[in-house]
């Protein structure tokens, strides 16, 4: 009898286990990067995404926009709210499926992608003037900081959250994003959201390519210690589309050396490759030059390889590898030679680069009639034992 019961007891775990992992199943499923605090990009139109059970019927809300969808047979979902222009106050975004989603103190702006390796990574509880920066609590600048880490296989769903910048979580803010984020709210006076897709651990630039980008770059290189699309497949798939206003980009620290001269190529290749997945049309997306680095005794224009045969980190390659972006469109250079330290890969100074970015922004997304960069090189021709160097010159100067 008490072996029956037992088993009948058994029986009825089991049930209620699959029972419970049906509805588990079933129930909506959002992707990290909806939460609450986030920001939705003004203006624009709004992809909404997750998963739920095939069939499922799916609604979305917000404000006054509403939308309805079925998930389709692999249990994906989409709705697109038609575009809200900004306004004041916070309201709360509404899933409704099998179940019911709400993420609340949600409000409108601009969002940018803050991307790269370390220098974008570096926090700004040690910038130069950070810890006074992080000190102010300000409601209209948030950060998504994602969590996810490099993969060999694109994350749906990601991880991460957002945050209001307060005294607790500021500190832990990309200090470039924090500055950048700053000088527009200060200028524009709408909100800013940050979404943080940086890491500390070496990211070269291939490693930020889709899959299919990133074809063929492996061999190109070697074998790479981080294979082509993994930090793409980690923290760029799982915001994928996301609305924005545009991308602000600092890498570059893994690919000095060998990576100098190809990243020509790929800077450009990667700029095409997430405007293509994002859809959204050329959107702006500003690049950080390297910072100066290099012993002080060393030549203004570093050779590729030392007297003993081996590569040096070919700085000014990387460099020249920035500035051919110029050529696509909605695309701006923050030169940083004069901000960096002999001897520190990841100098201190990142209000002045953040300003710097912030300029490029409200000069040519935001129409200010400001100067947004020094002279940049034109041309340059012999004449006889001179060189006359044209220069793109700003302001007047």
């Amino acid at each position: 009898s008490v072996s029956s019961e037992s088993s009948v007891n058994r029986v009825f775990q089991i049930f209620s286990l699959l029972l419970l992992s049906a509805r588990l199943h079933a129930e909506v499923m959002m992707p990290a990067i909806f939460g609450d605090h986030m920001v939705l990009q003004q203006g624009t139109t709004l992809p909404v995404w997750g998963s739920a059970a095939p069939g499922e019927r799916v609604s979305v809300s917000y404000a006054d926009r509403h939308g309805e969808t079925v998930a389709d047979a692999t249990g994906r979902w989409r709705v697109t709210l038609r575009p809200i222009p900004y306004s004041t106050g916070a309201g709360i975004m509404l899933i409704n499926g099998s179940n019911r989603i709400e993420f609340r103190d949600v409000i409108i702006g601009d969002v940018w992608i803050c991307a790269g390796e370390g220098n974008m990574a570096f926090p700004l509880s040690e910038a130069t003037g950070g810890k006074q920066a992080a000190a102010l609590t300000d409601r209209g600048l948030r950060c998504f900081t994602s969590t996810s880490r490099a993969s060999s296989r694109p994350d749906a769903k990601g991880s991460g959250h957002w945050v209001v910048c307060d005294p607790e979580t500021a500190p832990s803010f990309p200090a470039v994003g924090f500055f950048f984020a700053r000088d527009l709210r200060a200028s524009r006076q709408i909100p800013v959201g940050m979404i943080n897709c940086s890491t500390a651990d070496p990211a070269p630039i291939f490693s930020w390519m889709s899959p299919h980008a990133s074809q063929g770059i492996a061999g190109m290189r070697g074998k790479p210690r981080t294979p082509p699309g993994a930090h793409f497949n980690g923290m760029i798939a799982p915001i994928l589309p996301y609305a924005i206003t545009g991308v602000i980009w600092y890498q570059g620290e893994s690919d000095e050396g060998k990576g100098a001269i190809p990243y020509r190529i790929l800077l450009p290749r990667l700029i095409r490759d997430w405007r293509e997945k994002w859809k959204q049309g050329p959107y702006p997306f500003f690049i950080v030059s390297q910072a100066g680095f290099g012993a002080e005794e060393g030549p203004a224009v570093e050779p590729m390889f030392s007297d003993d045969g081996t590569h040096r980190r070919a700085l000014p390659w990387l460099r020249e590898g920035v500035a051919s972006v110029t050529t696509l469109p909605f695309t701006g250079i923050a030169i940083a030679t004069d901000l960096g330290l002999p001897d520190d890969r990841y100098p201190p100074d990142k209000l002045d680069l953040g300003r710097r970015l912030a300029l490029l922004a409200r000069h040519r997304v935001y129409g200010e009639e400001i100067p947004d960069s020094g002279p940049l090189f034109q041309s340059m021709k012999i004449e006889g034992n001179k060189v006359r160097v044209t220069f793109k010159s700003q302001g007047g100067g």
